[in-house]
């Protein structure tokens, strides 16, 4: 039986314990010698992202995009020497960029050398993410303009152009997006 004497013991030992100093109390109210088990935060870490949604070195982006779309057939590094558009290195245009070959489209041997879009793709890296944007909206509007130019996808990434060949069909150039921009 539990007498009135033992209550005013308990308070004053409960009252006690709440008065202690130090790193020693505890404010959990499970007996001691119980561990009360707590909620730990166990947040995964995204998985990373492939080099060709990452990158600004058009050769690594277009080997990292190489390894994700099978059907692209072959890398070349654009140079002074073959590129047909002569912007390469010129005040103001990309500094850098490089060809993919796309196995699901026929080209002339004449584009294939010229290592045009309509063979495949092309990444040029601008001075910035503006310098990249305003050469996809002047080949936009110049598409647009001429329709017998034919089309083009065009992604911009950060200071990244990826211009694909209008001729895979939407799905396909899904590919080339999803893998560009993550």
């Amino acid at each position: 039986m539990i007498t009135p004497s033992r209550l005013v013991l308990a308070a004053v030992v409960l009252s006690l314990a709440g008065c202690a100093s130090g790193s020693d109390v505890s404010t959990s109210s499970s007996p001691p010698g119980v561990t009360t088990p707590t909620a730990s935060s166990t947040t995964a870490e995204p998985p990373a992202l492939p080099a060709s949604a990452t990158s600004d070195d058009p050769q690594v982006v277009a080997e990292s995009l190489k390894s994700q779309i099978s059907e692209i057939a072959t890398i070349v590094q654009v140079t002074e020497a073959n590129d047909s558009n002569n912007l390469l290195g010129r005040p103001g245009k990309y500094d850098a960029a490089s060809f993919m070959k796309d196995s699901r489209l026929t080209c002339s041997a004449s584009s294939l050398r010229d290592l045009d879009t309509s063979c495949g793709a092309k990444i040029e890296r601008w001075p910035s993410k503006a310098d990249a944007q305003a050469r996809a909206d002047y080949i936009q509007n110049a598409l647009k303009a001429m329709p017998i130019l034919g089309t083009e996808y065009d992604y911009v990434r950060d200071n990244l152009l990826l211009r694909v060949a209008g001729d895979l069909k939407p799905t396909e150039a899904k590919q080339y997006e999803t893998a560009f921009t993550g």
